[in-house]
């Protein structure tokens, strides 16, 4: 009873695994259906290709839908016609109905496999787990045909891949062959529009000739049929014709890289653009240049200023003596402590002194006041000083009007300015301050310093030449009188080592003073004597009179002051030699006069020198001396004492 059940079981799962295998499987009418009209993408199928699928759609259905129950009993006949017939696919092509064919074919061969699989499968548990099934004896056959069927899914498997790989490379020659084709058409199209245009070109031609026939016959009359005449003429033609070609060509030769007018335009208005975009920067660039520029030489100054304080702090620290107890002269003073702390806050030492000098003696010291009145814009005002309004007094002292003054002579020598001082002193505050009320503060403050202390002789001789009444000259002939010196000196050291012998030093001063005397020689060599070197006596150390170099002002060294006292004596003897070629018994002196006494005196006094020395005198320019009206003695006496008068060589 048992074994009975067994079996319905067995044969229940079979069953089951038919219909599942059923439910995947082909159909043979899903092969009937694909039943191909000869027709692939509105082309004709090859002949052979048709052929070919007629034959492999019979082997199909006469190898799987022929059998009653629906399984072939043979191991190897569908595969071996499969094959058979897929070897003669290989070579045709439009293979696409072919290759669905093939799909489903394999598809219900491995759906069939699975099937018989799956009813192994079952079988054989069955056998395991019962060994005395009734259909035991059945178990060795079932597994032999069991391998055999996992060997022929394994080549089917390999083959189906095969397959597979073959559909990929046919898919890929079908791209490749329809590229093919559509270049194909591609040419042939561009070969007919080709052919197109020549047969327009001939019958172009065609009309073209028979309007040359029609004008040969008209010029020529009976003779146009005349065949050596046309033969005559078509020759003439093909002449023009090639003459004309070669024109044509090199025409396209010549102007084939001419631009478009619009593209011409076009470029014309960027580069109008870019060129007012670059003006633009180049103004920037040129304005940021400046501001560089003044930025620098503003800092320059700083430094400088900042240089010079910190020597001035040095030597204050080396020689200053300390600071005096003040309040002891509270007793003298009229007040007491109390009025004398009143008068002394806030001053210096030396205001100090004024002020106890002022309440000893009783005389009233003159001070600068807090504020100072603007002179206003009239033209008669310098130009540095035209303000309206009041502004602060800066006070400024020696020791901050010399740095400023210093460094004003050293900008208008650097920029090699021929402005008068005022304009330049304007620009040059301008330059430093922009605002307007800042500047007229230091330009008067400057102005009140330079009255305070014009008996200094720097200040006395900037002041002098900033209001008009000394002439510019006279300065700058003094720093070139030791730049001279110092560049001689520097050229005659030529082991740079800093040091001359008295004997260079000696023939240097003859060689760049030949108009010195004696005795003026002997005093230069005495100053510059006190730099000999501390090991040899004989040997001077020319840099320590120069303490800033090249261009020193002409105050800084005791060797520029002996300098400059020898300029003024010398300058004087020679206005004295002029003076008394004169005479004392002329009230007036003429151009004509004061010209014939400086050629007496200096013979060889250039032409431009002197008339220089004649404007300056006469307050005149060149073109105005000759109608130059005289002018009185004391007068000229005191303009040759304040202008740049110099002996150019010694009296005959």
């Amino acid at each position: 009873m048992s074994d009975k059940r067994k079996c319905k079981n067995y044969r229940t799962r079979v069953e089951e695994g038919e219909a599942a295998g059923r439910k995947v499987a082909v159909t043979c009418e899903d092969l009937v259906k694909v039943r191909g009209r000869g027709v692939v993408g509105g082309l004709e199928k090859p002949r052979k290709t048709v052929q070919l699928e007629e034959e492999l759609r019979d082997a199909l259905r006469h190898t799987f839908c022929c059998t009653a129950d629906g399984r072939n009993d043979s191991k190897e006949g569908p595969t071996n016609e499969v094959s058979e017939v897929l070897g003669r696919v290989v070579t045709a092509r439009h293979s696409d109905r072919l290759l669905l064919l093939l799909h489903h074919a394999y598809i219900h061969v491995l759906t069939r496999l699975h099937a018989h699989a799956t009813r192994v499968q079952l079988l054989q548990d069955m056998l395991d787990n019962d060994p005395d099934n009734p259909y035991g004896r059945l178990r060795q056959e079932e597994l032999c045909r069991l391998r055999e069927l996992e060997t022929l899914n394994g080549k089917l498997t390999q083959r189906l891949e095969e397959s597979e790989s073959q559909v990929c490379t046919l898919r890929e020659q079908i791209e490749r062959l329809e590229d093919s084709l559509g270049e194909e058409r591609r040419h042939n199209l561009c070969q007919q529009d080709e052919m197109r245009r020549q047969d327009v070109q001939v019958l172009e031609a065609r009309m073209e000739t028979g309007a040359l026939r029609r004008r040969l016959k008209e010029h020529l009359g009976d003779e146009a049929g005349d065949p050596q005449v046309i033969k005559i003429a078509w020759k003439r033609c093909r002449e023009e014709l090639s003459a004309k070609t070669k024109v044509v060509q090199e025409m396209e030769r010549q102007y084939r890289e001419v631009v478009p007018r619009a593209d011409f335009d076009r470029l014309q208005r960027r580069l109008s653009v870019l060129t007012t975009t670059h003006h633009q920067l180049t103004h920037t660039h040129t304005l940021l240049t400046q501001q560089h520029e003044a930025i620098l030489s503003r800092h320059e100054g700083l430094v400088n200023e900042r240089d010079q304080l910190s020597e001035e702090n040095q030597a204050l620290r080396r020689s200053a003596t300390p600071r005096p107890d003040w309040n002891r002269v509270a007793e003298y003073v009229e007040g007491g402590i109390s009025r004398w702390r009143e008068l002394s806050s806030g001053r210096t030492s030396d205001q100090m002194v004024d002020i106890l000098i002022s309440e000893l003696t009783g005389s009233q010291l003159s001070t600068s006041s807090e504020f100072i009145d603007g002179k206003g814009m009239e033209p008669g005002v310098p130009a540095y000083l035209r303000y309206e309004g009041s502004v602060r007094n800066r006070r400024l002292g020696k020791r901050d009007l010399l740095p400023i003054i210093e460094d004003i002579w050293r900008h208008k020598r650097r920029l090699d300015n021929t402005d008068p001082l005022e304009l330049f002193v304007d620009q040059y505050f301008k330059e430093r301050y922009h605002l307007e009320e800042v500047r007229a503060e230091w330009c008067y403050s400057l102005a009140d310093a330079c009255q305070r202390l014009a008996h200094e002789e720097q200040v006395g001789l900037f002041w002098g030449i900033l209001c008009g009444q000394v002439q510019e000259q006279v300065y700058h002939h003094h720093v070139d009188t030791i730049n001279d010196l110092y560049s001689a000196l520097t050229h005659a050291d030529t082991h740079a080592k800093d040091v001359l012998s008295v004997t260079e030093v000696e023939e240097l001063l003859q060689t760049v003073f030949p108009l010195k005397s004696e005795d003026h020689i002997k005093a230069l060599l005495g100053v510059m004597s006190r730099a000999a070197s501390p090991k040899d006596a004989s040997l001077i150390k020319y840099h320590h009179l120069f303490p800033q170099g090249r261009d020193v002002g002409g105050v800084r060294s005791q060797l520029a002051g002996v300098l400059a006292g020898q300029a003024r004596d010398q300058q004087d003897t020679y206005i004295q030699e002029v003076l008394d070629e004169l005479g004392y018994s002329l009230m007036d002196v003429s151009v004509a006069e004061l010209s014939r006494a400086f050629t007496m005196v200096d013979p060889r006094i250039e032409q431009q020198q002197l008339e220089s020395y004649l404007e300056w005198i006469f307050n005149t320019n060149k073109d105005q001396l000759k109608n130059t009206s005289p002018v009185p003695l004391p007068l000229l006496a005191a303009r040759l004492q304040t202008g740049h008068i110099v002996r150019v060589g010694a009296r005959a």
